[in-house]
């Protein structure tokens, strides 16, 4: 009878170590790097081996979007219904999760010269016709050269012309850039799009760009851009005119 007990219970203690094997709860975290409110279906940790589904579904007209997955590989794919959709298997580690964006009508420099800030307004759907103002900023790594490309365009066709502009511009805006807090905006489920208008501040931020819109700001949002395309705007004159 003995016997008969001791070999139950060595079955049941090992049956035991299989199930706590098997259920290990240690799950990795997904960082969002802010965009967490951009992403349906996001949680903030999975289990190693389990699927994650992650949705965006707010895509805006006349813009490109690119999807990272650092710490796994990842597929991406489309569908009318939820949008763009990221899958990957959760590894043994910690994951990052981001995206950016940007507008198809918008500036994309094709020389050397690095771009800075990109900043962009326009009338959309107005009895008169759309129209656009476009500044943006752009250097050399040591700053030796920094120039400033603006854009009018309407229904009748664009006008360009470039400024050379003093180095303590990039200072300028950038210390407007950190006072305005736009690294939040993405991530915040508070603010809210406009209609007639559409405003965009692109800026290179570390390694990568960080990009605002007026289909996601707060209250005073459409200020708060203007307060870094006003810090260029000053330096539109002929002065610092080179190619008209």
């Amino acid at each position: 009878m003995k016997k008969v007990l001791s070999l139950i219970l060595i079955l049941f203690m090992g049956a035991v170590l299989i199930f706590m094997s098997g259920c290990d709860n240690t799950k990795y975290s997904v960082d969002y790097c802010g965009t967490k409110n951009s992403f349906e279906n996001a949680k903030d940790a999975y289990a190693a081996g389990e699927k994650v589904t992650l949705y965006f579904p707010f895509i805006a007209t006349d813009t490109d979007y690119h999807f990272y997955v650092e710490g796994a590989d990842f597929n991406t794919d489309y569908d009318d219904a939820k949008g763009y959709i990221i899958s990957f298997v959760m590894p043994e580690n910690d994951v990052k999760v981001w995206f950016d964006s940007i507008n198809s009508m918008e500036y994309i420099p094709s020389n050397a010269t690095e771009m800075l800030i990109d900043y962009y307004e326009a009338t959309v759907a107005t009895v008169g016709g759309d129209e656009y103002y476009e500044l943006v900023l752009l250097a050399n790594n040591d700053r030796s050269v920094v120039i400033v490309d603006a854009y009018w365009g309407d229904e009748e066709g664009e006008t360009h012309k470039k400024y050379a502009v003093p180095a303590e511009v990039v200072d300028e805006c950038y210390e407007a850039i950190e006072k305005c807090n736009f690294r939040e905006w993405n991530s915040n489920p508070d603010y809210y799009g406009i209609t007639g208008a559409y405003y965009v501040l692109n800026f290179k931020d570390g390694v990568t760009y960080t990009r605002v819109t007026s289909d996601h700001m707060p209250d005073n949002g459409k200020a708060l851009m203007w307060s870094v395309g006003s810090i260029i705007n000053r330096y539109i004159t002929d002065e610092y005119l080179i190619e008209n």
